[in-house]
Parts: C-alpha cells; sequence; structure tokens
C-alpha cells in the first residue's frame, strides 16, 4: 500500500468527490414534475452525463433510471481502480465483491420488470475481468432457478439458495440482502487483518465496523417498531460487533427497550452527537447519515489512499441514494420539502 499508483488514486478520489451533486443541485432536482425532467438534468448539468449518454431522456422510466443511476457506481470504482496498484493489492477487490453484491440484487429486483434486465450485468470491463461469475450472463436471468446456475461454484450460491421462491411476494429481499452484507463484511476483515498493521489496519477497521453497527442498530429499531420480535429473534440475526456501544448495553436496550426507548438511549450513546430522539425522521436515513459524516471527515482529512477509497465509495453510495429517492418521490407525489428531508450531503 502507500504506493505512487494509490497515491494518484486518492488524488482522484478527492477531485471526483470535488464533482459531487451540490445542494443547488438538489434543490433544482427537487423542482422537477417528472421523471424526463430529472434526467434531463441529471443528463445535461451533472456527473451523471456520462452514465446516461446515449440514452434519450424522455425514453426513460423510473426503473430504468434508477438501474442507470445504481450502475455508475461500478463505474467509479473502475476509474479510480486504473490509479490503483497492479502489484496484486488484495484490498481493492472488496470493492468487487460490493459490486458483485449489488448485481446480485439488482437482478433480484428485475425478475418482475422485464425492461430492466437490459441494464443489468453491464459492469466497466475493468471491473468485469475481475468478478467470480460472469456478470453479463445476469441478463439472461429471470429467475432463482437461472441465477443460481449463473452463481454455481461461488459462495454466493448457497448464500441465495434458501431464499429461492416461485412467487417473488414470498421473497424475504431484506433477509437475502443482510445474508449477502454479511458475508461481504467477513470477507473485507479477512482482507484487512492480511493486508494491514498498526493505525491503519485499526482506522480501515473502524470504518468498516461503524457500518456494522449502524446495520444493527438499524435492524434492532425495525425489528421492534415494525415486527414485534422477541430480544431472542432480534440476537440471531444482527451481527457480533461492539464499536462504540458496549456489548452489555446493546443487550440491555435489544431486552428491555420498545422501539421508542431503544431511540431514546440510542441518542444518550456515543452517536449522541448525530441523533435527536425528539427529531426522528426514520432509522434508515439517521444511519446513513452516520455513516456519511464519518466518511466525510475522512474524505476531507485522509491522505491514506486506502481510506479515501472507502470514503468516496460510501459518499457516492449516499449521493446516488438521494437521487434515488428524489426519483421515486416525484415519481409518487410527494411534496419536494418531504422528499428534502430524506436527502443525506
Amino acid at each position: 500500500m502507500g504506493t505512487a499508483s494509490n497515491a494518484a488514486m486518492a488524488t482522484k478520489a478527492k477531485a471526483m468527490f470535488g464533482k459531487r451533486l451540490t445542494a443547488s443541485d438538489y434543490q433544482q432536482l427537487l423542482q422537477k414534475k417528472s421523471i424526463p425532467e430529472i434526467a434531463s438534468y441529471l443528463k445535461n448539468e451533472t456527473l451523471f452525463q456520462e452514465a446516461l449518454e446515449g440514452y434519450s431522456e424522455t425514453g426513460l422510466h423510473r426503473g430504468q433510471l434508477e438501474m442507470l443511476i445504481r450502475r455508475d457506481l461500478g463505474t467509479r470504482l473502475s476509474r479510480l481502480l486504473r490509479y490503483a496498484s497492479t502489484s496484486g493489492d488484495k484490498f481493492y477487490h472488496y470493492g468487487i465483491m460490493m459490486s458483485e453484491v449489488e448485481q446480485i440484487m439488482a437482478c433480484i429486483r428485475a425478475f418482475n420488470d422485464e425492461d430492466n434486465y437490459k441494464m443489468i450485468g453491464e459492469l466497466p470491463l475493468y471491473i468485469e475481468k475481475s468478478t467470480s461469475f460472469d456478470i453479463r450472463a445476469l441478463a439472461q436471468v429471470h429467475d432463482f432457478g437461472a441465477l443460481l446456475e449463473v452463481l454455481d461454484k461461488t459462495p454466493y450460491a448457497d448464500l441465495i439458495r434458501p431464499f429461492s421462491v416461485t412467487n417473488m411476494e414470498d421473497f424475504d429481499y431484506t433477509a437475502c440482502e443482510s445474508v449477502l452484507r454479511k458475508y461481504f463484511y467477513d470477507q473485507v476483515m479477512k482482507i484487512v487483518d492480511q493486508e494491514f498493521s498498526g493505525k491503519v489496519k485499526k482506522e480501515i477497521k473502524e470504518i468498516f465496523l461503524t457500518q456494522i453497527e449502524l446495520d444493527n442498530i438499524t435492524r434492532i429499531y425495525r425489528s421492534k417498531r415494525y415486527f414485534n420480535a422477541t430480544p431472542a429473534q432480534i440476537k440471531k440475526v444482527i451481527n457480533p460487533v461492539y464499536l462504540r456501544i458496549p456489548k452489555r448495553e446493546l443487550e440491555e436496550m435489544i431486552d428491555h427497550c420498545n422501539a421508542e426507548e431503544f431511540m431514546e438511549r440510542l441518542a444518550r450513546s456515543a452517536y449522541h452527537n448525530y441523533l435527536d430522539s425528539s427529531n426522528f425522521a426514520y432509522i434508515e436515513y439517521h444511519a446513513q447519515s452516520i455513516n456519511y459524516n464519518l466518511n466525510k471527515r475522512h474524505m476531507m482529512f485522509s491522505t491514506n489512499p486506502d481510506i479515501v477509497l472507502i470514503a468516496y465509495l460510501v459518499l457516492s453510495e449516499t449521493e446516488i441514494q438521494n437521487v434515488v429517492d428524489i426519483i421515486e418521490g416525484v415519481r409518487y407525489g410527494i411534496p419536494a420539502d418531504k422528499i428534502n428531508r430524506l436527502l443525506i450531503y
């Protein structure tokens, strides 16, 4: 790590971050009244120009536009990896795994949307050469049987097989995504343990452990608020990670707090600077906001290329989700001020 080429990658990532959507861009997008208007602004006024090149703004429907925007993260990763060391740094494979998981879930989401299949499996060639399965084959997949054939001989097949259904109304999307993300984090931690040492190892692990802990917090709240899950059921579906909230404290919150009490305790925890239980929007927003702000600090102040890469991808994911939230909001006629409260930037 720390080679001249990796330093160049960090410089490129910071430059790309400088071209991110601004507050003015978001306000412009919030004024749009249709999907074609949003597509036109993104294509002509923002960094998503390349992602939408060759597509007619008036011909894109909501699902297609969202797919193109989500796919842009793979393009950004590919562009950054061209600057990385070619000596075989294993750490950068984590970005490939992240793209693999996103492509698998995109494929499953498209089972009921024929128009989206041409959007799937079109990652940049640089990434495609490094994936553990044939990404482009996903464009021909329309059910779980075909998906398992594409994923055969990869760990993903055994992870997804228990969720196979014939009727997508019976598919547990959240549980399937959780299993895939747990596998992703487990693999990342192994790579970090092998490739790093000292302060850098500690900082990188803290970034990922924070993401896992925030995933746990989200899962606990949702389980209590929407599913009335028992403490035993909740403990089975969270990862055993305790970073800013000690294990004993978190287990006490699981055992004895309802959803509202859980948020009140969380607002007094090590995350208190980021949470206000009296001004609670929804748990995913707060978790994403915490993760965004922590990684924005890394992007602005870190000089380590590996940390900068992680931060850039987290910030880009948030930006893409902002755009998707605007698209969804306009599609379903949600007032602009309500959509605006969902955005993180």
